[in-house]
């Protein structure tokens, strides 16, 4: 193993992922770090029973993590197709925002696993024992991405979030003499601009100039 990859695995804090998840394994990949075997966990949300399970998953972490978000499926053919995933099969473990501030906030592979793989499976799981979600589910494709937004930018205003986004990926000066997409009738200065200046900090300009593509 080269010093490069040893020191890319340091900084994901891999070896700690798999002391904690003894259950998973390096494996051959095409190009991406690929994990793969059975994780077991027991998770107990507030308000919510204590689950004790384990699932085969397969992680394909790209190079660039954390920037890179991993793709995460379910090998032993439990989970329905139609149970919230993507289309390209791998687990829809929340929005692509929702899971890069997760990311910056906790840059490490056991973070990931534990804030993003994990609640997903909790989900299931309950669903399973119950036939409902234990927690509210978010949308797919670009109805869940403008839900999620609303929420972060704290806005019942779906159908404006594509401008509020265009907002985020300006200059904070330009952003802050537009008008407020809320329709407030005042300038996002005196509106939503904590939200708004609060996540292009952040996440940056160029992701919310990425985001506003696939909204527009």
């Amino acid at each position: 193993m080269t010093n490069s990859i040893t020191n890319l695995f340091a900084r994901w804090r891999l070896e700690e992922l798999l002391i904690s998840y003894p259950g998973l394994r390096l494996t051959p990949g095409h190009g991406e770090v690929r994990l793969a075997g059975l994780l077991t966990f027991a998770a107990a949300p507030p308000n919510k029973e204590r689950i004790d399970d384990e699932y085969q998953i397969e992680v394909l972490i790209p190079g660039d993590f954390p920037a890179g978000i991993p793709s995460v499926r379910e090998t032993g053919g439990r989970i329905a197709p139609a149970f919230h995933k993507l289309n390209d099969g791998s687990l829809c473990l929340g929005s692509p925002t929702r899971l890069r501030l997760i990311l910056i906030e906790s840059p490490s592979l056991l973070r990931f696993v534990e804030r993003c793989v994990i609640p997903y499976l909790y989900g299931h799981s309950y669903f399973e024992r119950h036939g409902v979600m234990p927690f509210d589910e978010l949308k797919h494709g670009e109805r869940g991405i403008r839900q999620d937004m609303a929420a972060l930018l704290g806005t019942d205003r779906q159908d404006r979030v594509a401008e509020f986004v265009s907002l985020a990926a300006m200059g904070k000066r330009d952003a802050n003499k537009r008008s407020c997409p809320c329709a407030s009738g005042r300038r996002l200065g005196r509106c939503h601009h904590r939200r708004v200046n609060a996540l292009r900090a952040r996440l940056g300009r160029r992701w919310f100039r990425i985001l506003h593509g696939t909204l527009a």
